[in-house]
This record gives structure tokens, sequence and C-alpha cells, in this order.
């Protein structure tokens, strides 16, 4: 599983084979076959299996902490600790372009999608049941909402390391009554990812400018 894991992070979903596997992880290639049945049952399984391992603690993290606020807290930091081009991160982002072509891989990203949300939307209740947020708060949108928002996070912060996430999600922090609570432990660490190695324009603020090129 390891070794298949491996592969899809280093060369993508698509291009990984038997052989390959097999030759990572040291073994006749007909076991590949005889345990799973197929390569495409192996990458399903694998992709799940990254994802656990990768996201299981911080969302475990994310069920257990003090209060709602918390838990996205501990969830940015994953983003921004864990999140840099990991196995999992890589597989999971790729998984989500693969869905909009792959029906099997469709219907597996959108049940990971739906837990996702069910996980973030119980939580939001019992926060609202212990006064941790605004009672008033539509939680089964604002789940789907902070669902996207940590999705595209992490999306974001692949393709731009420099992102400072916490900052940048700052706004999920005052929608959920905690202003201050993520920018205050990230401080200004990175900015908004606008320094002088970014490729193209950005955006500063509520300003578009091109980047400066010296």
């Amino acid at each position: 599983m390891s070794a298949t894991v491996e592969l899809m992070a280093e060369i993508g979903i698509d291009r990984v084979r038997t052989r390959a596997i097999a030759e990572r992880a040291g073994v006749n290639p007909a076991l590949v076959h005889y345990h799973f049945g197929s390569i495409a049952a192996l990458v399903m399984e694998a992709a799940e299996y990254a994802l656990l391992q990768e996201l299981g603690p911080s969302i475990d993290v994310f069920v257990s902490a003090a209060t709602v606020q918390e838990g996205i807290a501990a969830m940015l930091e994953w983003i921004e600790q864990r999140g840099q081009r990991t196995p999992g991160a890589t597989i999971l982002a790729e998984a989500m372009v693969k869905a909009t072509r792959d029906p099997e891989f469709r219907r597996w990203t959108k049940r990971a999608s739906r837990r996702f949300r069910a996980i973030i939307l119980e939580r939001l209740r019992t926060a609202r049941v212990n006064h941790e947020i605004d009672p008033a708060l539509d939680t089964e949108a604002t789940a789907v909402l902070l669902a996207a928002a940590l999705d595209g996070l992490l999306f974001h912060h692949l393709v731009d390391p420099r992102l400072d996430v916490r900052q940048t999600a700052e706004p999920i922090a005052q929608m959920l009554g905690a202003p201050g609570l993520f920018s205050s432990k990230g401080g200004a660490m990175k900015g908004h990812g606008t320094g002088a190695e970014d490729d193209g324009p950005v955006i500063d603020g509520d300003k578009r400018r091109p980047t400066s090129q010296g």
C-alpha cells in the first residue's frame, strides 16, 4: 500500500502501473492482482489510505478541540505544516481533478466530501449548543462553506507554499465569532504570498496589481 501511495504522489494517479508498484514494494506483480483484483481497485484503496493517514490526525484534533474555533485553527496548522506536497495532500488534489472525468473516483470523492462536511456540521451543532457560535448561524451552510474553504486553502498552499494560511483564513474566525484567532498565531509570517518570487498577478488586500518585476 505504501509503495502505491508513493508512486501515486510521485508520478500521478493515472500513470501508476502494476509492475512499477511490485518493483517498488519488492514483490511479484501477480501478488498485486491476487490481493486487490485490479490496479483500479488498488489505486482507490491507496488513495483512501493516504487520506486517512494524513488527514485523520487533524480531523481528530478538530473534533476533540475545546472549541470549534480552536479545531479550525488546528486544521489550518496542518495545512501549513503538513500540507506542503506530502503524499496525502498531493493525492487529494489530484483525486479532486480526476473525479471530474472518472465516475468511480467521482463517487469516492463525493463520499469523502460528504463525510468531511458531516464531521464539520456535527461539531458546529455542538458549538451552537455550547454557545461557542452565534445561535442564528446556519450550521449546514457554514459546514459546506468551511469544507470548501479548507479544501481550497490546501490546494492554494500546495502551489504557493508562501501563502499565509492563517492570515488568509481570518474571515472564517470573524464568521465564527473569534476575530484575530488565526492571524494572532500566524502573525505576519508570510504576508499573503505577494513576495518577489511570485510568478503572476496577485491580490493585495482588495486591490489587484501586477507583480513587481524589480
